[in-house]
């Protein structure tokens, strides 16, 4: 690329995505919304050595820069060298780069080395994760903010990653879909494959295992599945993914031939390039699988998914994007698992049943009915909202009311808030079903909210004096920080007001300033955010509170 034609052109955008194929895949409608928004822009994207196949199926970018980014961790976690020399070796690579002098910096890797990277190239506009001047991580943009906080209240989660990544990094717009572009000679490549298989009426893609065990159902399950497809549908099976999901595959197999399963099998585990992945996936008529990084390549070329979301998946993050497609997630009270946590029985994926999942496959293919006779597993169909944003349906089993209540509520809250909008979806009923604890716990926030707004403006106004009071400071701070911790814990207390709360608590300590006082001004008008979100709760849900506080008078 010649760098004074990059820097000669129109706008210019730094995409860096450098941890999971899936993630790469799912951010091409925000590469479609940028455009959109300027016109010509000039898109480049930052990704891990390993994922440079894949950044060739995706559209509309003028240049891919890779780097070892693994290796980096690998070697600062173990001290293999010496971290400083790591980190200099990188900038000698980042310089380039920076000399670029982008317009927009957006980061959807939401980790250290990434934050380092991104401030280190100075760019006027960052989403996502950088660094403040003293070294600490802070994220920019509400909505990307949103994706740092979730994990926090995943199951009022409504947003899917792909909207999060085109929301955050751009801005509100039509809906996009996943379209990926397969070079002609993968696809010729898969013709050759297929035929040499045999004469088969139509295929269906498996991927038995996934990156992580705890987000695959049982290899025995899914053998049982396809011999229950086999015997009512002519098609034929093939198995893709990794070498190392050889094993799981194995069991699979086993379990189809045990089970009187007589359709075609054919594998191409661990025998495709990214590109000669799609092809085949494009040649097939469904996709059986894990939520994986090739569930999202079948998405991009256009056929229906069947996916199965165990272990610490949620459909709503991560789930097949746009409409389709179908989603089984297990109904147990303790999914999804949080992202960290190993978890000793899995018994979650012994709730979705072979039956059920070989029905939702037939009807896909437009073999039978959709079934609606359902236990202990919920049935989603994929589509796009109201507000042209991508969502699922709930076509069989039940949600716990609570959760959907305020997941329906919250969908619309952030939308309004970050966007400025009226969502068109329509809210859930008129009060929640822990209305009376809402309330209570409304009636014990607004006389701290009030304390608390008090105190951060007595910091402000301490902290511009030409002499600093250091022990009335002090003493302002033990208070805000016994006031903090008030908010906190009833806050987080009920579903009305945690998700605010959380966000208060990640704004408090994203301070992007250098000074004393900047930063009590940044915890300031955190406070006084946290205090607007509350009260537009408060009259949405109706509360009239007799009590009078300088905060609850200051905003209604």
């Amino acid at each position: 690329m010649n760098l004074m034609e990059a820097i000669e052109g129109n706008k210019q955008v730094l995409l860096v995505n450098i941890t999971r194929m899936g993630d790469l895949i799912q951010m091409i409608p925000l590469i479609k919304r940028l455009d959109r928004e300027w016109p010509g822009v000039s898109i480049d994207l930052v990704i891990d050595s390993a994922f440079t196949d894949v950044a060739r199926l995706l559209p509309g970018l003028r240049h891919v820069w890779t780097y070892n980014f693994q290796a980096l961790m690998d070697d600062s976690r173990a001290r293999a060298r010496d971290v400083v020399a790591l980190y200099r070796e990188m900038a000698a690579w980042a310089k380039p780069i920076q000399a670029i002098g982008y317009d927009r910096v957006i980061n959807l890797t939401f980790n250290r080395r990434s934050a380092y990277f991104v401030a280190y190239l100075d760019a006027p506009d960052v989403r996502g994760l950088t660094t403040a001047p003293d070294g600490s991580v802070i994220v920019r943009n509400p909505w990307l903010g949103y994706f740092a906080d979730l994990h926090a209240y995943r199951r009022l989660n409504r947003w899917n990653l792909v909207d999060l990544y085109a929301l955050g990094g751009s801005g509100i717009g039509p809906f996009d879909t996943i379209t990926l572009t397969v070079p002609e000679e993968a696809r010729s490549w898969a013709s050759a494959f297929l035929h040499a298989q045999g004469r088969v009426s139509r295929w269906i893609a498996v991927q038995v295992g996934a990156s992580d065990v705890m987000k695959a159902w049982r290899p025995e399950s899914f053998g049982r599945t396809m011999a229950m497809i086999g015997r009512a549908a002519d098609v034929g099976f093939i198995l893709i993914g990794s070498p190392q999901e050889a094993g799981a595959a194995r069991e699979a197999v086993a379990t189809y031939r045990a089970a009187g399963g007589t359709a075609v099998l054919a594998s191409a585990l661990g025998r495709t390039t990214v590109s000669q992945l799609a092809a085949l996936l494009s040649h097939c008529a469904l996709m059986l699988t894990n939520d994986t990084g090739p569930m999202h390549i079948g998405v991009g070329v256009g056929i229906p998914v069947v996916a199965l979301s165990v272990g610490h998946v949620d459909v709503w993050e991560t789930g097949p994007y746009g409409p389709g497609h179908w989603v089984i997630q297990p109904d147990i009270a303790c999914g999804p698992c949080g992202f960290d946590q190993v978890c000793p029985h899995q018994t979650c994926k012994d709730h979705v049943l072979p039956e059920q999942v070989a029905a939702v496959c037939l009807h896909a293919l437009q073999y039978g009915p959709m079934p609606t006779a359902w236990s202990r597993a919920r049935l989603y169909q994929s589509g796009i909202d109201r507000d042209g944003l991508g969502t699922f349906f709930l076509r069989a089993g039940s949600e716990n009311p609570l959760f959907n209540w305020y997941g329906r509520f919250w969908r619309r809250v952030w939308f309004e808030l970050f966007t400025g909008r009226s969502s068109e979806e329509l809210p859930p009923e008129e009060h929640p079903p822990d209305y009376h604890h809402a309330r209570e716990v409304y009636e014990h926030l607004l006389p701290i909210l009030g304390s608390l707004r008090l105190t951060a403006e007595e910091m402000t106004r301490v902290c511009r004096q030409r002499r600093l009071p250091v022990e009335a400071l002090k003493d302002l701070h033990a208070r805000m920080t016994t006031l903090i911790h008030d908010a906190q814990r009833f806050g987080r207390e009920c579903l009305a007001f945690s998700p605010v709360t959380i966000a208060l608590m990640r704004e408090l300590h994203n301070l992007s300033s250098v000074s004393l006082e900047a930063m009590i001004r940044e915890q300031e008008q955190a406070i006084v955010e946290w205090q607007r979100r509350i009260h537009v709760i408060g009259r949405r849900f109706h509360f009239h509170s007799s009590t009078r506080s300088a905060c609850y008078a200051s905003t209604a």
